[in-house]
């Protein structure tokens, strides 16, 4: 077993209990539901409720934490019930291929990294080829077996369709349990499991609570909040959902407190809104520019001091300083990646600035692209980064193949929570394995323009629709002709 931090508290019986459970609820799910469905249920479920922090250490490969055992028992349950599935979506080919570049970074970053580094009294090991295998294998389970899977399960239409209700029911679920903590203290991952997963005081926020529920931070609760109040929005304009439903998660949105949400609800949520037709270049620009976001980063494009002073207008100056305090450091990170651009420093925190007499660790790591960016080099942020917008380009290469309307609105409705995720990783970090998640549906579903499987009409679903299909294949009713016979319709 691992040695990870906990808060306020150590793992109880009932945090072992949900990890030997969850198969058995996941084999449960395939049993009674269709593969597709069951494993969206399973892979969200999985993230959402099961316990943060707790690892596995099993010998020679990586710690094994919930993201990565949900993905590795929905692939076994898939390669049970819907083998075919995965063989359809060619592993390793397609979308996926760019992942392999960042495999490659693996072992180019090992093969440079060949000095420990000694600042003061702390050694920091020279890489080796096993650094290389350990980095592909936590790099597998935790960011490309959830894209495959995702694509595996979306390959239609209206399998998109199905996995934007799924999605949505589950975030209207935890949207309850944001409520309860923002009124009561997040409380419920140490209720249940025994302990917090984060330290207590990153909760509190503008004289109230920042709900965590059961995942590693409230900014990753928020953004899923975020997303589900898009889809909602989504189906309201499909007819599916009332108005009423995507304000309740506006306000579950708002009580989330997250600053960077709240800024991307403002802008985006109108737009989606009272906009009629779809627009698949927003998801575009995302996409773009969170791959060229170190370029322009590095060459002093991105203007933060503008930046800055807008966030003190609008949230304040604590969050401003906090802001700069963020650009500060990427400052002397970036300078730090410089130095070995391409295939960067590796683990070991040797990508970090310490004091060369000391050793004190200086800097403060925030957004996942600069983490990337310093241990992988341009080969590894690329490799991991392309996998998340590669679908946002192919799609807007496809959009005139997209005739149905409905279609189109799903469509550009996925993309937009898929660009916003990736884009969320430019200032915070990979909480979860969400957004190669969303990426990897969308993949799947883009896949299907232009082919046969693009024309399935979408399936009415709901009440009236089941009472015109029972209508449709009743008996037809006799007819009376003359003189009050009977006679055949």
């Amino acid at each position: 077993m691992a040695a990870p931090m906990f808060w306020d508290g150590a793992p109880n019986v009932l945090a072992y209990l949900a990890f030997l459970a969850f198969p058995v609820v996941i084999v449960v799910l395939f049993t009674r539901m269709r593969p597709h469905i069951a494993a969206a249920y399973s892979l969200l479920g999985g993230v959402l409720f099961l316990p943060e922090v707790l690892e596995f250490d099993l010998p020679v490969i990586p710690p094994l934490n919930k993201g990565t055992i949900t993905a590795f028992c929905v692939l076994l349950a898939m390669m049970w019930k819907a083998p075919q599935r995965l063989s359809a979506a060619r592993a390793f080919r397609g979308f996926d291929f760019v992942f392999v570049l960042a495999l490659f970074g693996n072992v180019m970053t090992s093969i440079t990294n060949g000095d420990a580094i000694v600042t003061g009294p702390v050694v920091r090991p020279a890489l080796s080829l096993y650094d290389a295998f350990a980095g592909s294998v936590k790099d597998t389970l935790g960011i490309w077996l959830p894209y495959f899977l995702a694509r595996s399960i979306c390959r239609t239409p209206e399998e998109l369709a199905e996995l934007v209700r799924i999605t949505l029911r589950m975030a209207i679920a935890y949207s309850f349990f944001c409520l309860f903590e923002a009124r009561f203290s997040p409380q419920l991952h140490r209720w249940v499991y025994g302990y917090h997963a984060a330290d207590f005081s990153m909760t509190l926020r503008g004289g109230g609570y920042r709900p965590t529920v059961f995942m590693l931070h409230g900014l990753a609760v928020a953004n899923f909040v975020l997303s589900g109040t898009m889809l909602s929005i989504t189906q309201w304009k499909l007819g599916k959902t009332k108005a009423r439903l995507a304000a309740y998660l506006a306000v579950a949105l708002a009580l989330c407190r997250s600053s960077g949400a709240l800024v991307y609800a403002v802008f985006f949520l109108p737009l989606m809104a009272f906009v009629k037709k779809p627009r698949f270049v927003l998801p575009l620009i995302l996409g773009v520019l969170v791959l060229t976001f170190p370029i322009l980063r590095g060459t002093g494009t991105v203007p933060t001091e503008w930046i800055v002073e807008k966030m003190e207008a609008v949230f304040g100056e604590e969050r401003a300083l906090s802001l700069w305090f963020r650009f500060d450091n990427e400052d002397t990170l970036l300078e730090r990646a410089r130095e070995r651009i391409w295939f960067g420093w590796g683990g070991y925190d040797r990508n970090r600035v310490f004091d060369p007499v000391t050793g004190e660790d200086m800097v403060i790591t925030d957004g996942d692209w600069m983490i990337q960016l310093g241990v992988g080099g341009a080969v590894g942020f690329v490799g991991r980064y392309a996998l998340l917008v590669l679908p946002l380009f192919v799609l807007y290469r496809k959009r005139k193949q997209i005739r149905d309307r409905k279609q189109q609105l799903l469509y550009a409705g996925w993309a937009m929570i898929a660009g916003l995720n990736a884009l969320e990783l430019l200032p915070n970090g990979l909480f979860s394995w969400l957004p190669y998640f969303y990426s990897g549906v969308l993949a799947g579903a883009v896949s299907a323009i232009g082919t046969a499987r693009a024309v399935i009409p979408l399936r009415p679903r709901g009440p009236a629709a089941r009472a015109q299909q029972r209508a449709s294949l009743a008996p037809p009713m006799p007819k009376q002709g003359r003189g009050g016979r009977v006679v055949a319709a």
